[in-house]
């Protein structure tokens, strides 16, 4: 046992005694079936989940679980660093949204998402006075060329494309240089099944070859973005495609791809949560945080969903088929 390890037995206890308060399959079972967003909002409450003023505010409470749970990790990790590729994709969309709120004079604040690496003030000053060298690297580079873009050819497609790429291939790079193979996994999974999702929305909508060129990310190495480009290049573009799809480990669910889009997204958060759970009662390693982390993202996920149905009256058999797989 080396000490790279061993230093993480005061944060993985702690983990193990906060994820007692995490809801099980029965817990969201009761949630599903409460009577009203406001019985949702109380049963939350009661496990310790904060509350803003407005509790009809349902993506502040959300946003206010994560940043509660991210918190803690950065706290009690012995080297918080590592965690911080987890909410990456949060940065990423807070430079577009802020960068798309300046030009559309929305209101920018209620458009970031949080928990992110970089405050979302610093994220708002350096859009709004176009210094984006306030920003570390590579926000600081691609900042000004989206916000070029968008100012130049008003093409809010093109920028998001241009940051999404980004966003994974950084994903990836990232997770690599942590050296922990679990986090490499779980992000291989998320920039393979993104690509994935991205080539299947632009064969079907008659996208080009350059389009997914510019598009994929060079990040993963589960699917091959050479070969998803050649599908859009190809006869037989989509029957093309899903015949390569299948032959990835991603096969089982990208079977849903042309039925329903969403049973796909789901099949990749329930194969994201699998991948965690023979870590999760471990000791040591960062491994258990991972799975600390990214189980309260699933928790949050599903209690998203239901609080939806609630305010939208959606029948519970509907909702009960899109909600995730917990960390449990």
């Amino acid at each position: 046992m080396g000490p790279a390890v061993s230093k993480y037995a005061y944060s993985v206890s702690g983990a193990h005694v906060y994820e007692k308060s995490f809801f099980t399959k029965s817990d969201m079972d009761k949630l599903l079936t409460a009577l009203s967003y406001d019985a949702v909002v109380t049963m939350l409450a009661d496990r310790g989940w904060p509350m803003p003023d407005d509790t009809r505010d349902s993506g502040k409470i959300l946003d206010n679980e994560m940043k509660r749970a991210w918190s803690w990790v950065k706290e009690s990790a012995p080297d918080p660093n590592i965690f911080s590729v987890l909410i990456l994709r949060n940065d990423y969309h807070n430079l577009k949204a802020g960068i798309k709120c300046l030009l559309s004079d929305f209101d920018v604040d209620s458009h970031f998402v949080t928990p992110s690496n970089i405050d979302p003030q610093l994220m708002k000053e350096a859009i709004e006075t176009h210094d984006f060298g306030k920003l570390p690297e590579p926000f600081s580079s691609l900042g000004p060329e989206v916000y070029d873009l968008l100012v130049r050819t008003g093409d809010g497609q093109l920028a998001d494309i241009d940051i999404d790429r980004k966003c994974l291939d950084e994903i990836s790079k990232a997770a690599k240089a942590t050296g922990v193979d679990l986090l490499k996994e779980e992000m291989e999974i998320y920039t393979a099944t993104t690509n994935i999702k991205t080539a299947f929305r632009a064969i079907k909508t008659g996208k080009d070859a350059d389009f997914l060129e510019r598009a994929l990310s060079n990040g993963c190495t589960t699917v091959s973005k050479e070969k998803l480009v050649a599908c859009a290049n190809s006869e037989k573009k989509m029957e093309d495609l899903l015949s390569y799809l299948d032959s990835t480990p991603y096969s089982s669910g990208t079977k849903y791809l042309s039925s329903s889009p969403a049973d796909f997204e789901k099949w990749v958060d329930d194969k994201m949560i699998s991948l965690l759970l023979p870590t999760r009662h471990s000791p040591l390693g960062p491994e258990p945080l991972i799975g600390f982390y990214l189980g309260k993202e699933a928790e949050v996920r599903n209690v998203r969903i239901i609080m939806a149905a609630k305010q939208n009256d959606l029948p519970l058999d509907v909702v009960a088929k899109r909600l995730r797989r917990l960390y449990e």
